[in-house]
């Protein structure tokens, strides 16, 4: 990850990173997240359709399928390399359009969209309530929005050294600018002139480390994210890094966290 921009807290990832996240997100549970986005918005033939920080492109493909051909769908990132993956990805949509742009600073016309994604998005971005106004901003009203963010606090990741554990964790928080947003992201919509209609819990449970689980992925942005921050040197980021396979290898390996989907609606 790069560093944050001045004006926001925005991370653009680089070509290898990008790759990395387009195997995160093709894991099952990731797949089963997405799921509950579109079973969340409940979408129809014809509608417009937003994804912000659209990533590698999945959920810009979902859309796509969910509006059909008489519906549109556009995109924005804050990454060329995950914008690339998402053209690539959905190249076979006419009616898709994918562009540069920040959840600060959304490049549509006012009421331009019916629905809105933002999946693992506000969770980096410092001026929430600004990006809150954006997505208010570009829906209809009676626009509907998912957005989901992790709790990382709510991190269960078993290990034998704890207090390794939790130093890596409160390094890894410094790659967000809120660790524990969806506590507040509720009031955070009211405030800003939504209601919300839906709430749900996600939680992602792994008892392997396998390549393409979302835990393994998860843990190699760690192990690469954390030396240097919270004192931890690399030789620490590696033995936890081995800890978590030798784990795995003995059967001993437990992984959980939750994310949660707000479903919002524009008054």
């Amino acid at each position: 990850m790069t560093a944050p921009t001045s004006h926001d807290r925005v991370f653009r990832f680089s070509a290898e990173e990008s790759q990395a996240l387009n195997v995160i997100y093709a894991s099952p549970e990731v797949v089963a997240q997405r799921q509950a986005v579109l079973d969340g918005l409940q979408l129809h033939g014809g509608e417009a359709a937003l994804d912000i920080g659209c990533g590698p492109g999945f959920v810009v493909e979902e859309l796509a399928r969910a509006v059909g051909p008489a519906g549109s769908v556009a995109a924005v990132d804050a990454s060329e390399s995950a914008i690339q993956l998402a053209r690539a990805r959905c190249a076979q949509y006419p009616n898709v359009t994918i562009g540069e742009g920040e959840a600060t600073r959304l490049p549509y016309e006012d009421a331009s969209f019916d629905v809105a994604v933002a999946t693992q998005v506000y969770e980096f971005v410092a001026n929430v309530k600004l990006a809150l106004s954006e997505l208010k901003r570009v829906l209809r009203p009676g626009g509907r929005a998912a957005i989901i963010d992790t709790d990382w606090r709510t991190v269960l990741w078993h290990s034998g050294n704890l207090g390794r554990m939790d130093r890596v964790m409160r390094a890894w928080d410094e790659h967000l600018a809120h660790p524990t947003l969806p506590r507040t992201l509720g009031v955070l919509l009211h405030e800003a002139g939504f209601a919300v209609r839906a709430r749900r819990a996600i939680p992602y449970l792994s008892s392997d480390y396998k390549q393409g689980s979302y835990s393994h992925g998860v843990a190699q942005f760690v192990w690469k994210f954390v030396p240097g921050r919270q004192g931890i040197t690399k030789a620490e980021a590696d033995a936890w890094h081995e800890e978590l396979q030798a784990l795995a290898d003995r059967g001993a390996y437990f992984f959980c966290l939750n994310r949660y989907l707000f479903v919002a609606e524009k008054l």
